[in-house]
């Protein structure tokens, strides 16, 4: 069990860090949006929460299971 609960770890990380790269990317383009086009600032701003939020969620999804694992050694 502790092979199998490595292995999802170690591709959750990867994961998660390739969302919050492409949640960064994002992020950035809404900004320059926001900038560009004044009454897409509403739009913009809220697709970006969107995004910070689900973001949120699967770091703490990752830092729990990360968590369960180290506590286990």
């Amino acid at each position: 069990m502790k092979k199998i609960a490595d292995r999802f770890a170690f591709i959750l990380k990867y994961i998660t860090f390739l969302l919050l790269c492409l949640g960064f990317i994002w992020c950035i383009y809404f900004l320059i949006l926001g900038a560009v086009m004044p009454q897409k600032t509403d739009y913009a701003n809220s697709m970006s929460e969107l995004i910070v939020c689900v973001l949120t969620v699967i770091s703490i999804i990752f830092a729990f299971i990360e968590f369960s694992r180290r506590t286990n050694d």
